[in-house]
C-alpha cells in the first residue's frame, strides 16, 4: 500500500491482538510495525495507538515517523501544559469521552484552537458515546470552518 500510494496520507493504528487488549500486545505490535516501516520513504504517515506505551516504543524504534499521542499523552496535554510527546503532529481524539460515569467534551473550540496554535492538527473519530450521523460530522459546515483557518505549521522535525 505504501508503494502504491506514495503521496497519500496514511494513518496507521497499533492495535492489540486479543479481547484482553493487554498493553504488552500493543507494544509487541509497535515493535513489528516499526521494523516494517523503519526504512520507508513514505513521508506522510501518522502512527497512533490508544496505548501510549505502544506509541512510545514505536517512536524509540522509528524516530523519524510522525505520531499522534495515545490516550495518556492526549490527556496529559489536554489537562496541563505538558508536551504530548516527541514527533507528535496531530491529535486523533473522540468528540467526547466517558470515564467514571462522566462524559467529557474533548473536541471544544478552545482545545482545537490551542492545538492549531501549537502547530498540531486535530482529527476526530466518533466514539460509542457520539452519534455517527450527518449532525455529528456535517461535511459542508466542516469545510467552511477549515476554509477560514490557516493550516497549522508542522510540528515534525
Amino acid at each position: 500500500m505504501l508503494k502504491t500510494f506514495p503521496r497519500t496520507p496514511i494513518n496507521l493504528e497499533i492495535k492489540g491482538r486479543t479481547p484482553q487488549e493487554a498493553t504488552e500486545e500493543y507494544v509487541k505490535n509497535a515493535r513489528v510495525l516499526a521494523r516494517l516501516l523503519r526504512r520507508t520513504k513514505h513521508g506522510r504517515l501518522i502512527v497512533v495507538s490508544f496505548k501510549q506505551a505502544a506509541v512510545d516504543r514505536f517512536h524509540e524504534l522509528a524516530p523519524k515517523i510522525d505520531l499522534a499521542p495515545g490516550t495518556e499523552g492526549a490527556a496529559s496535554w489536554l489537562l496541563s501544559d505538558a508536551s504530548p510527546g516527541p514527533r507528535v503532529v496531530a491529535f486523533q481524539v473522540p468528540v467526547t469521552y466517558t470515564t467514571g460515569g462522566a462524559t467529557l467534551k474533548v473536541t471544544t473550540r478552545e482545545n482545537v484552537a490551542r492545538a492549531h496554535t501549537e502547530g498540531y492538527a486535530w482529527q476526530n473519530w466518533v466514539s460509542d458515546e457520539d452519534s455517527d450521523s450527518p449532525a455529528t460530522w456535517r461535511p459542508k459546515a466542516y469545510e467552511r470552518v477549515l476554509e477560514k483557518h490557516a493550516r497549522p505549521a508542522s510540528r515534525a522535525g
